[in-house]
């Protein structure tokens, strides 16, 4: 039995993906101590896992800022994070001595103490998989389809502002190195944001992914699982009476979308449905307006029994929700707000799962008519039984899990023979 310590955020996202294989790696033996806030910690030890909290030394949200900003300042963050959390817990993750880390790809100190402890480390990619390795396939797909800047004045100055851009984050990764005294060379993308290793775990297939021909040996590829996780909210089914249910969710991390919530219930007011809308803690459920008898609305609902009942699911692209509403074969409306979640949309437009609606704030018509649009054509559905087919094919969990043991079975050896050889 090997000791492993595993590295999240404090991210629903990030930790409801994790759990699954979590779960796996415990069935085979293994010992688990999972780094995360407290709020999971419920969900955490449900799997058997040993709860440790950062204390207050993560808070993960969105920044203010354009996009582009935005991205150097999600970068310092972690980068910062990282530096705190191996001053007060370096000493406590010693202690542990354990055989091998898993981390998320945003725990860049996750990597840093696996390369000070001479340990195996594994990146697990929790959001949608983007390496720079993709701007080869095509150049400008960071910079217009996450970061969104091809208006950024800064970079219209500059004849390509594709090379621009790749420019910037040169300079701004030898800064980065310097100021936090990191190797080099320093790849903001890989190494920063995704933490990358000798082996990454995805939580999706080839055939879904774009641009999949970036990625090579040392990506694989664990499809996407459901995973029966503890909810903290119950929710009455049995107020549905069989009528289509509609959901809409975007998130729990995005707030001042009111008008977006105000337009979907505008939207399905005078539609023979019912609706059950997820709306977060940061909206108030009184500043929605008068809210129609067939709509349930809520700060939180727990979304996999909610999606086993819904016709369809209008969402913010965000990868647990694009993931999910595929596996359960129920087809989607996504509206993205932030970063990868335009990604997605272009993931669940390509394999034609859903519809991508390219406007942040549709009207009410829009939103009406792009649900009306996919609920008649049944392909929207089968299109998902075949993306689910190819989760499926990858071998899933299992096969991650056992692809994780012998990995570090023989990373380690390699790095015990590398210590004796230096002495």
């Amino acid at each position: 039995m090997a000791k492993m310590v595993y590295f999240s955020v404090d991210l629903h996202g990030h930790v409801n993906v994790s759990l699954g294989l979590i779960d796996k790696l415990i069935q085979r033996g293994e010992e688990v101590i999972y780094y995360s806030s407290d709020l999971f910690r419920p969900r955490i030890e449900a799997v058997g896992a040993q709860f440790r909290s950062y204390e207050q030394l993560i808070s993960f949200g969105l920044h203010g800022g354009d996009r582009l900003d935005t991205f150097f300042i999600f970068a310092n963050y972690i980068l910062e994070r990282s530096q705190a959390i191996i001053e007060q817990l370096g000493d406590d993750i010693r202690s542990l001595k354990p055989d091998y880390i898993i981390h998320d790809v945003f725990c860049y100190w996750g990597k840093e103490l696996g390369r000070q402890l001479h340990i195996p480390c594994v990146s697990i990619t929790a959001p949608f998989p983007y390496i720079d390795e993709m701007s080869e396939v095509d150049p400008h797909f960071f910079m217009k389809m996450i970061l969104r800047s091809e208006e950024n004045s800064f970079l219209l100055k500059h004849k390509d502002p594709a090379d621009a851009f790749r420019n910037y984050l040169h300079k701004s990764a030898k800064l980065f190195a310097h100021k936090y005294k990191l190797p080099e060379p320093l790849n903001l993308i890989n190494d920063v944001f995704c933490s990358r290793e000798d082996l990454n775990i995805l939580f999706t297939s080839r055939e879904f992914q774009l641009h999949s021909e970036a990625f090579d040996q040392r990506y694989f590829f664990a499809g996407y699982s459901l995973y029966s996780r503890q909810e903290e909210v119950t929710f009455q089914m049995d107020w549905l009476d069989g009528r289509p249910l509609i959901y809409v969710a975007f998130g729990t991390m995005l707030e001042r979308l009111h008008v977006l919530y105000r337009n979907c219930i505008e939207a399905f007011s005078d539609i023979e449905c019912q609706v059950v809308m997820s709306v977060g803690k940061g909206i108030r459920i009184d500043e929605l307006g008068v809210i129609p008898d067939h709509f349930r609305v809520m700060s939180y609902v727990p979304q996999l029994a909610v999606l086993e009942q819904a016709r369809i699911f209008v969402n913010h692209a965000g990868t647990n929700s694009v993931y999910e509403s595929i596996c359960y074969h129920v087809p989607q409306v996504v509206i993205p707000q932030a970063f990868d979640e335009f990604m997605g949309a272009m993931m669940v437009e390509r394999a034609e799962v859903g519809l991508y609606l390219k406007t942040q704030e549709p009207s009410a018509s829009e939103i009406r008519t792009a649900v009306q649009t996919v609920l008649a054509d049944p392909s929207y559905k089968e299109n998902c039984v075949r993306v689910t087919r190819s989760f499926e094919a990858t071998g899933g969990l299992d096969r991650a899990a056992d692809h994780i043991v012998q990995y570090v079975a023989a990373k380690g050896s390699q790095l015990t023979s590398r210590k004796v050889l230096n002495g």
